[in-house]
């Protein structure tokens, strides 16, 4: 079922560090699907992370995938921080998912294995790309005060992304929450990328550490009961699942207990934003960023009236001093705990999102009962996402380039940088700007550059710089 000469295409440029032992039912329940009896030759739960020196960086870190316009096989591609969410989102595509499904499981996916930027608890904003009419829409479910003005953030993620799958995915909801949903209860095996945050940040409540007060280590297994249980409600219920009932009342009495000011009300009543991206246009092409009436949109317009006006070789300088103009150095290598990713389709469907927990681990304070931990609700970081698309202008067809920039001003810059260099027209130049961009694991910015426009020519899939992620194209099973 799956496609092997593809697979080659795609994975004979990464090198990986090590081989992990099968990781559990709930990947090897997923991986059944697009496996083969020769297990050391898959990307699967091996990855965990990615390229060893800049040398090898900078020669692996973008993947090709050549794209045939009458390759029905291919289904998509997905590159984010943390390898076995991706893995998830791989497999929705390849049982017939379209890119707002896969960005669904993703996310609730990264909300169990990178919970540091991706909690339920965090807040983010997205762009959608519809296929079927080549309209993108600008997602807002940022964290808000709440009405009290308490210190916890009104969390937006679930919303968020409910409001995506509900108007662009094709998939059930509860198919695209639970896996996310077992691999919590059941365990996963702590991946790279998701060790490095454990053992960085200074915010790690009871269910991160093990039972001797030490941290999960790389391979290490950590199951996370009670947010199994949040996930079964929001699996079940959708977002009445988290927003109201039981889930709802143990957030409050949490909040309640250490002085965080939600109330149910502040639950009840949270809406995303959503409206028709503004768009940029740049001869035959349309640049998509964020509503400008966001903090985080107000952001990326200012930054690329900086960025496209300088040439292909300046780009990334003039990113980087239009970051250093938005904030001071401290602020550049704080870690905002952040994430970015994007989900493509074959028929030209996107999603780039940008999230946050406006902290790394965000309050460092959970909800009993719930997995789920708080996010301050006054941070910096929500005003430096910084998600772009970049399509054929007044056309359906001809997706060029989906990217994502999250964390301190310094990955936004990088993002934008890389579509920057993407217009130029030069072949790789979106890959080596971004390889030569400040971003880094903890502001991260990835990328996917379709030179020719999907579903035409190629696909370059680009890891944010010092990245244990991985980029992964998805081959259809016909399931």
């Amino acid at each position: 079922m799956y496609n092997r000469q593809f697979q080659s295409q795609f994975q004979k440029r990464l090198r990986l560090k090590s081989v992990y032992p099968a990781i559990g039912m709930i990947l090897a329940a997923h991986l059944a699907a697009c496996s083969s009896s020769d297990s050391t030759t898959m990307l699967g739960a091996t990855t965990s992370s990615g390229l060893e020196t800049k040398f090898e960086r900078e020669s692996y870190g973008a993947k090709k995938i050549d794209l045939q316009p009458t390759n029905l096989s291919f289904a998509g591609a997905v590159i984010a921080d943390e390898p076995t969410a991706a893995l998830i989102a791989r497999t929705t595509l390849e049982k017939g998912g379209n890119a707002a499904d896969a960005a669904t499981a993703l996310y609730f996916a990264l909300s169990v294995t990178y919970p540091a930027a991706a909690g339920l608890g965090g807040g983010g904003a997205c762009l959608v790309r519809d296929a079927e009419t080549g309209d993108v829409s600008s997602v807002s479910f940022l964290t808000r005060k709440p009405m009290s003005g308490g210190a916890f953030g009104v969390p937006g993620n679930v919303r968020g992304f409910a409001i995506i799958q509900a108007r662009f995915g094709s998939k059930p909801w509860a198919q695209l929450v639970s896996p996310a949903e077992r691999l919590a209860a059941t365990g996963m095996q702590t991946s790279r990328a998701t060790a490095r945050q454990l053992s960085t940040s200074q915010n790690l409540t009871r269910q991160f550490t093990k039972a001797d007060g030490s941290n999960y280590g790389e391979a290490e297994p950590l199951r996370q009961i009670e947010l199994a249980s949040t996930l079964a409600r929001i699996r079940a219920r959708g977002v009445v699942g988290f927003y109201q009932g039981d889930t709802a009342h143990l957030l409050v009495a949490a909040s309640d207990d250490m002085g965080g000011g939600l109330t149910s009300s502040d639950l009840s009543q949270y809406l995303p934003g959503i409206v028709d991206a503004p768009k940029k246009t740049i001869g035959e092409l349309d640049v998509s960023l964020l509503d400008a009436a966001t903090k985080s949109g107000a952001f990326s317009e200012n930054l690329w009236a900086d960025v496209q006006n300088a040439s292909t070789a300046s780009a990334v300088e003039a990113a980087g001093n239009a970051a250093a103009a938005s904030v001071g150095e401290s602020a550049n290598g704080e870690d905002m705990g952040a994430t970015s990713f994007v989900t493509i389709d074959g028929k030209g469907g996107a999603v780039a999102c940008s999230l946050t927990m406006n902290g790394s681990f965000g309050t460092g304070k959970a909800a009993t009962g719930t997995g789920v931990v708080f996010a301050p609700a006054a941070s910096s970081a929500s005003a430096f996402l910084t998600p772009v698309i970049v399509d054929q202008a007044n056309a359906k067809d001809g997706l060029y380039v989906a990217a994502a920039g999250a964390g301190a001003p310094k990955a936004g810059a990088s993002a934008l940088a890389v579509v920057a260099a993407a217009l130029s027209g030069q072949k790789g130049a979106g890959d080596r700007a971004l390889a030569a961009s400040p971003a880094n694991a903890t502001s991260p910015a990835n990328a996917i550059v379709c030179s020719e426009g999907l579903p035409r020519g190629t696909c370059r899939l680009s890891l944010s710089p010092d990245s244990a992620g991985v980029g992964l194209s998805a081959v259809s099973t016909g399931s």
